[in-house]
């Protein structure tokens, strides 16, 4: 039972990190001047599933962090 929590464990720091360099790939694309029409369908979905998902997306190009940051309440 270990060895399957250990790889439990493992896949989920892998799916985890995958999202992180999903969500840092849509940032990038949307600077360089991507459409949501592009995003979506290099994602698979529709262009407003994208826009749904990623429209909060940000990163810092000086760190690497990835984070999704919602305006503020009026």
């Amino acid at each position: 039972m270990a060895t399957a929590l250990r790889r439990i464990e493992t896949l989920t720091a892998r799916l985890d990190s995958l999202n992180t360099e999903r969500d840092m790939a849509v940032s990038r694309a949307l600077a360089a001047g991507a459409t949501w029409v592009q995003i979506g369908s290099a994602l698979g979905c529709t262009p407003q599933a994208a826009h749904k998902r990623y429209r909060w997306v940000r990163h810092s190009e000086r760190t690497g962090a990835v984070w999704h940051e919602r305006p503020m309440p009026l």
